[in-house]
């Protein structure tokens, strides 16, 4: 059936209807429809872009922009025959910085995605700009997720994860790590997990008192190190001391001990024994502390504290007499 239309305006205004309903198709192919603004991923690596010749894409980042480079990008657009290697050649891209942290880009010449990379001030991004028959017009950037971002973590994770302190727990640690060569050949599972350095002289000089460290052992579960030393008095008269005061130093740190095994008086000339364990930090928290390092023994002043009150017993006692 042929369709006669005798009036010359109304075949006019038909033919007008018809090529701007065409117009209006091929504009809203060049954009892809729902994806007009696209608001990037944090989490993704590589962010991909569509780009096409008619559409300016416009890409804004979370601060200033200080460095874009990647094969295929030009500012020139007449530089795109001298990128031209083959059929099969990188798109070329023609980009301009119209703001600081705003990108303009848009396809010169079809090919394979054209990679790029973008430096801000804090943050490295990649792009991958593909030729596409709808461009996205307008894409956000967010700042990236660090690859190690904090999770909110409840007290109960946090008091399960804490260093459950022992006294027993720290004598038979001591225990272990005395008789260790005679225990280790018999049941050598008691030990899995240790570290052990011997035939140390970590030497140290407090006066007249001199202090080497020769053998460390640490178990890592319990975040426990035990030192194992000898103190000499070098000098004429006895040494007496506070032994729960012995400290622990590592470069201009010292760590508290949690517990000490020594005599509290040295006499002139005399050697003794002295074992140090430290276990943890304040609140149950861990130090980790590397058994690969150069520590020294750091004895507190002369003199010892009361550990009975007199007032208690009268005023006899109190008195001395």
């Amino acid at each position: 059936m042929k369709l006669s239309l005798p009036f010359p305006s109304l075949r006019r205004l038909v033919s007008a209807c018809l090529l701007g309903s065409v117009l209006i198709g091929r504009t809203s192919a060049q954009v892809q429809s729902g994806r007009e603004l696209v608001r990037l991923p944090a989490s993704q690596t590589i962010h991909d872009i569509a780009i096409n010749s008619s559409v300016a894409t416009t890409i804004t980042f979370p601060e200033k922009i200080m460095l874009l480079t990647g094969f295929g990008l030009v500012t020139d657009p007449t530089a795109a025959n001298q990128l031209s290697t083959g059929s099969n050649s990188v798109a070329v891209v023609h980009y301009e910085n119209v703001l600081a942290d705003t990108l303009v880009v848009r396809l010169i010449k079809p090919g394979e995605p054209c990679h790029a990379t973008i430096r801000t001030a804090r943050s490295l991004y990649l792009m991958r700009f593909t030729p596409s028959e709808s461009a996205n017009l307008a894409v956000i950037v967010p700042p990236p997720t660090p690859p190690t971002a904090a999770s909110e973590v409840g007290p109960e994770v946090v008091a399960q994860k804490r260093l459950k302190f022992s006294s027993e727990e720290l004598v038979g640690m001591l225990g272990k790590a005395r008789n260790r060569k005679a225990l280790q050949p018999i049941n050598p599972g008691l030990y899995n997990g240790w570290q052990e350095r011997n035939g140390l002289a970590m030497t140290s000089m407090q006066g007249n008192i001199e202090s080497t460290i020769y053998e460390i052992q640490r178990n890592s579960d319990k975040d426990l190190t035990v030192f194992r030393c000898w103190v000499s008095n070098k000098g004429t008269d006895v040494f007496e001391y506070e032994p729960t005061a012995v400290k622990i130093r590592v470069g201009e740190r010292s760590y508290d001990a949690q517990l000490v095994d020594a005599a509290p008086e040295i006499r002139a000339g005399q050697t003794i024994p002295l074992d140090v364990v430290l276990q943890g930090g304040p609140g149950g928290t861990r130090e980790s502390i590397s058994i690969q390092q150069d520590f020294r023994i750091e004895l507190p002043e002369p003199g010892r504290q009361n550990i009975i009150d007199p007032s208690l017993f009268g005023d006899a006692v109190a008195e001395g007499k």
